[in-house]
């Protein structure tokens, strides 16, 4: 470990290895132009990449970034990508779409890159769109700290997408499993239609669990179906705090109780609802690079 080096614009996790920042600027035409300052040859690069808000901007910085730091001489790369972008189109759901999540997952395989890190892919399958190996963390193993569970506590899942995550929280709390189905808009991915709720939760706490919060359309139609059916107590854990549009304004007027959040993607307070908790998975990225 002598030689690691973490090269990333800000250092956002302050790993226990040396930093180099790496500088974005633009030509006056706007096309992308990164510098990295410092000594990289012969070193193996942590390299840090937050591919949010603007991932297709983002996803061309990383390919430049990258090129610049094999030109540099870096003896091996491996990218850091908390939260990557595209995977939730893992299918073509109508003719005429692109399976985003394949062409990306190629995109970045081929752009230099040693491995990949990330955290919570949307769809577990889509780690076998890479062609170099991933390592695929999960925050949810943060999840038993992090709450108490009592015999009235239940992990329940918002849609069939999040059923086997949710599956595997409720095996770490030792708790029973709720479901619920939603039929999204082909037209308007981020729009959920229906909602419906497979078991009883009538005097539960329910703790809801799901990958991402884009425009919350899917945290909220759960929480009001839940208080409907007599849900006493309701906690969010997502783990991807996306916040699209009025979404942080929109959960702020809905009934839940706790909101838990991961720092996959860069957030202050105020860029989420009120009193949402933001959990850093600092500790789980520090041990998986500490095994490399």
């Amino acid at each position: 470990m002598d030689t690691t080096v973490v090269i990333a614009d800000t250092n956002i996790y302050n790993l226990p290895f040396p930093f180099l920042p790496v500088t974005i600027t633009r030509f006056a035409d706007g096309e992308i132009r990164p510098f990295i300052e410092g000594e990289v040859a012969g070193k193996n690069i942590i390299y840090i990449a937050s591919m949010y808000p603007v991932p297709s901007d983002i996803i061309l910085e990383w390919l430049l970034t990258i090129d610049a730091m094999k030109r540099k001489g870096a003896q091996s790369i491996t990218a850091v990508v908390p939260y990557m972008p595209y995977i939730r189109q893992s299918k073509v759901h109508r003719a005429g779409e692109s399976a985003s999540a394949e062409v990306v997952s190629r995109i970045l395989s081929t752009s230099g890159v040693d491995k990949i890190i990330t955290f919570d892919l949307h769809n577990d399958s889509a780690v076998s769109f890479f062609t170099v190996p991933v390592i695929h963390l999960s925050a949810l193993s943060l999840l038993p700290s992090l709450v108490s569970v009592d015999p009235s506590t239940i992990v329940v899942s918002p849609d069939q997408g999040s059923a086997s995550r949710a599956k595997r929280a409720s095996e770490l709390l030792h708790v029973p499993l709720v479901t619920m189905a939603k039929q999204r808009s082909l037209a308007q991915g981020d729009v959920v239609e229906e909602l419906k709720l497979e078991g009883d939760v009538s005097g539960k706490t329910a703790i809801i669990v799901d990958d991402i919060i884009s425009t919350g359309t899917t945290v909220i139609k759960a929480a009001k179906l839940l208080k409907d059916k007599g849900c006493t107590k309701l906690i969010v854990f997502a783990i991807h705090a996306v916040f699209a549009g009025d979404a942080k304004l929109v959960l702020e007027q809905t009934a839940i109780d706790r909101m838990i959040v991961t720092d996959t993607i860069p957030r202050e307070a105020s860029d989420l609802p009120k009193g949402a908790e933001i959990i850093s998975v600092k500790p789980l990225l520090e041990q998986a690079l500490m095994v490399q």
